[in-house]
């Protein structure tokens, strides 16, 4: 004799038989309980079973005093298959996606061009210093050594810092974010470059910043739009890099850092100068933090783009009244920056042939730069200017770049569209190249903007 639930099973699976063979046709009545129990020879609770699992199944349908139906198939509503919206958000998941992740719209070097063996031993060096050390808390400027040897290498830079005007952070989004919280107020007007750093765009709107676009040529910011903004907006910063820009790579002219600093100085309006990719610079290239000496401009720098991008160690160097207001605004906001890291790098920065190995990192990213736009400009692309420093190219693919992105991302393929680089929604046809990540696959993009 059958177990009770096989003889559940057996008469959903026959009335399921029946209702595929059409038999038991979509909207009519099947027989009742009492019946289908008196033709199978089973009980009328077994019956009763198998209608509750395929009334679970979406097969029958119980109607009240009147039995059990045959559910007409539900009809499939078309669907539209929603392009994916290319913005901030997407470039960043598909950029953090996978170690895999390839093409010329990566922001970073190529793991296999950076020194691991460096940061490898420097890992084993801190293991092996006095347990307590790496129970200290940390203090609010950040790591005191790596302050001073920051003071040093600023001054050959031309920048005049001492360890008291620098406090570390954890890259350069932390260091604009720090002073946005601690110098600007929701709703005061800042001005960024037109193409620019799109990171930028997200925090100074969480910020309720009002912000306003200052066109860009090759070379720098349009003066003169910048000087009709600056007098009748009365912006309370300029976000700006003086060398290696990102995206459009150009290096300011020491008349142009003049003419910028006069009207910053004029007006009261605080410089931010964003020189994360100054491993890149030009050389020789004149900073604004250096013409200045740090009274309107506050300067923003990174080890994550040539060392380690996992450690996330930046700092600022600013004017020291200015160093004391963000170092409390630093403890308020999340305590001290990981001291752990900051040895780190204190001690990358300090091994032997660090030097070296950063001067041939930088020819290396020089050739390859130049390299991509002999390809680039072989195959009929315009790039925007010569730029001497800097790992970006800004091409125009001549069509949507958008599209360009998202057919590129199904062939696995990484593109950063224009239109994410301008605070305000726009189409455009540039694109920012990486030249170090743009050896893989950059034909393929390139054949798919020209089919556009």
């Amino acid at each position: 004799m059958l177990a009770s639930h096989n003889r559940t099973e057996m008469v959903a699976a026959w009335v399921e038989e029946r209702i595929g063979n059409r038999l038991f046709l979509p909207g009519k009545r099947i027989p009742s309980v009492r019946r289908l129990a008196q033709l199978l020879g089973v009980s009328p609770f077994t019956v009763a079973a198998a209608f509750e699992n395929l009334a679970v199944a979406g097969l029958i349908e119980a109607r009240r005093g009147s039995g059990c139906y045959v559910r007409a198939p539900q009809r499939a509503e078309p669907t539209t298959v929603e392009p994916p919206q290319v913005n901030l958000a997407w470039l960043m998941h598909n950029m953090l996606a996978s170690a895999a992740a390839k093409g010329p719209g990566m922001g970073v070097l190529p793991a296999g061009w950076l020194n691991g063996s460096a940061a490898a031993a420097a890992l084993r060096a801190i293991g092996r210093e006095p347990p307590a050390r790496l129970l200290e808390a940390g203090k609010a400027q950040g790591f005191e050594p790596l302050r001073l040897m920051l003071q040093y290498r600023l001054a050959a830079l031309e920048i005049e810092a001492d360890a008291s005007q620098i406090i570390l952070t954890t890259g350069v989004t932390h260091g604009l974010d720090l002073v946005l919280r601690t110098l600007v107020r929701p709703g005061d007007t800042i001005l960024v470059p037109a193409p620019s750093w799109f990171g930028a765009f997200a925090i100074l709107a969480a910020h309720r910043a009002r912000v306003i676009a200052v066109p860009c040529t090759a070379d720098g910011p349009d003066l003169s739009q910048l000087a009709r903004l600056i007098a009748e907006e009365r912006p309370r910063m300029l976000v700006l890099s003086a060398t290696a820009q990102n995206p459009i790579g150009f290096t300011l002219s020491m008349s142009a850092i003049d003419a910028i600093l006069a009207m910053a100085r004029q007006h009261g309006t605080l410089v931010f100068e964003d020189d994360i990719y100054s491993d890149f610079g030009a050389e020789g290239a004149t900073r604004l933090a250096a013409r200045d000496g740090l009274n309107q401009v506050i300067y923003a720098g990174s080890f994550s783009k040539t060392l380690l991008g996992n450690a996330r160690v930046g700092f600022l160097a600013c004017r020291r009244d200015h160093a004391a207001m963000l170092a409390e605004r630093k403890i308020l906001s999340g305590f001290t920056t990981p001291e752990i890291n900051e040895r780190l790098i204190h001690k990358i920065l300090a091994a032997r042939g660090q030097a070296q190995r950063a001067a041939e990192l930088r020819r290396r990213v020089a050739d390859a730069r130049a390299s991509l736009q002999r390809r680039l400009e072989a195959r009929g692309f315009r790039v925007c200017g010569e730029p001497e420093s800097g790992m970006f190219l800004w091409v125009d693919l001549a069509c949507d770049a958008d599209e360009v992105a998202v057919r590129a991302r199904s062939k696995g393929l990484l593109v950063a569209p224009g239109s994410l680089f301008f605070p305000d929604p726009r189409q455009s046809s540039f694109a920012r190249f990486n030249a170090a990540s743009s050896t893989t696959g950059l034909d393929a993009v390139l054949d798919l903007a020209v089919a556009r």
